[in-house]
């Protein structure tokens, strides 16, 4: 090969390797990762503020919110609740000792009572009263009480209570007979008894018109000849034959007259004769018919127009409460509640066994029937 043709050759490869050095791709600088932003720092929840706790209620005791409106009230006035009846007196005072209010009671019969609730309705004066059980149906259809339960309601036999709470009866007593021993030779043990001639002119008893104690005695003498509560006429004429026979006397047994000589015999409750025994400490003994009587009930309400009818309210609350009870028996009525006597109040009551002829009628709607038939039945026979 020509050397200058050589030359050339090398000349152009040397040029060629050069040029392909040069031509590779300087490469490209790496991207850089991008950098995660740090999220910025939560700033630390402030703590949740407590929800302000609310002061718990007080509850509120029931008989301290009653002895409060009754304070406001001032009074209470009372029909029937003497303080020589079932020792109401004892009642007030206890009453008077422990609230400070101040009572005035007028003296009447249940008759008068139902009376004065009626011609009162819709400006009432009484507030509480004390009513024979044969009234107590009156009392609810013609709205003379308001519903009350008081504290000791279920610890009451159902016969002793409404079932809407428009009363309650806090005691109970049996018709007997009253005999002033110092006046009366030979005791009378029944009913049949009492018609003996020997006993004209001693019998004393209320007027059954208006009397819710007379009329119990009729119809106690109804069960003691072959009658009962659905049967009166019994009762009615076995008083026609005393009154025919003389035996009754136009005397009201009360204290006065029996202290002076003027009632022999009485017929009323047997608490009432054994009250008046120990109160008048007089030879007073009680018989309760061997040939059958009946026991009565006593109601208490809150009167429906009552002006003071939280007074009468906290009243009922002491009736029926172990104080309340025990002062009943003091004036010896058979509390409604079982209670115990302290011996000595309990020796001065008969034995179990005097009661055993004794009858307990218990349907108020048949006792209201009876007692309306008596009222108008005497009608016939008075003196």
């Amino acid at each position: 090969m020509d050397r200058r043709l050589f030359f050339y050759v090398l000349l152009i490869v040397a040029l060629l390797l050069t040029a392909s050095g040069c031509q590779q791709a300087t490469p490209e600088p790496e991207e850089a990762a991008p950098v995660e932003e740090e999220a910025p720092a939560q700033e630390e929840a402030a703590p949740e503020e407590a929800a302000p706790v609310e002061p718990a209620e007080e509850e509120v005791d029931p008989m301290a919110a009653l002895l409060e409106a009754a304070l406001a009230e001032g009074e209470i006035v009372s029909y029937g609740l003497p303080d020589d009846w079932v020792n109401y007196g004892g009642m007030w005072e206890l009453f008077e000792s422990l609230y400070g209010i101040p009572h005035l009671d007028t003296d009447m019969g249940s008759g008068e009572i139902i009376a004065a609730l009626q011609a009162e309705a819709g400006a009432g004066v009484a507030d509480i009263t004390d009513l024979g059980v044969n009234f107590a149906a009156q009392v609810v259809e013609e709205g003379l009480s308001q519903p009350y339960k008081h504290a000791y309601w279920d610890e009451l036999p159902e016969y002793a209570r409404d079932a809407d709470g428009y009363w309650s009866a806090a005691y109970w007593g049996a018709i007997g007979i009253c005999v002033n021993t110092d006046l009366v030779e030979n005791v009378p043990t029944s009913w049949a008894d009492l018609l003996d001639p020997q006993y004209q002119g001693m019998v004393s008893m209320k007027d059954p018109r208006s009397s819710g104690t007379a009329n119990s005695v009729v119809l106690a003498a109804a069960f003691g000849n072959g009658g009962d509560e659905t049967n009166v006429q019994p009762g009615l004429d076995y008083f026609a034959q005393m009154i025919e026979m003389g035996q009754l006397n136009a005397v009201s047994p009360s204290t006065s007259a029996i202290q002076a000589g003027e009632a022999p015999i009485a017929l009323f409750w047997d608490f009432d004769c054994l009250s008046k025994a120990d109160e008048l400490g007089m030879p007073l003994q009680l018989v309760i018919p061997s040939d059958g009587t009946v026991a009565g009930l006593y109601t208490q309400f809150v009167t429906a127009d009552a002006p003071h009818p939280n007074a009468a309210k906290l009243l009922l609350e002491l009736e029926f409460s172990d104080e309340g009870q025990l002062a009943y028996a003091q004036g010896f009525t058979h509390p409604i509640r079982d209670i115990e006597l302290p011996a000595e109040l309990a020796a001065k009551f008969p034995p179990a066994e005097a009661y055993e002829s004794v009858s307990f009628p218990q349907n108020f709607g048949l006792l209201t029937a009876a007692a309306e038939a008596i009222a108008e039945g005497w009608e016939g026979i008075a003196q």
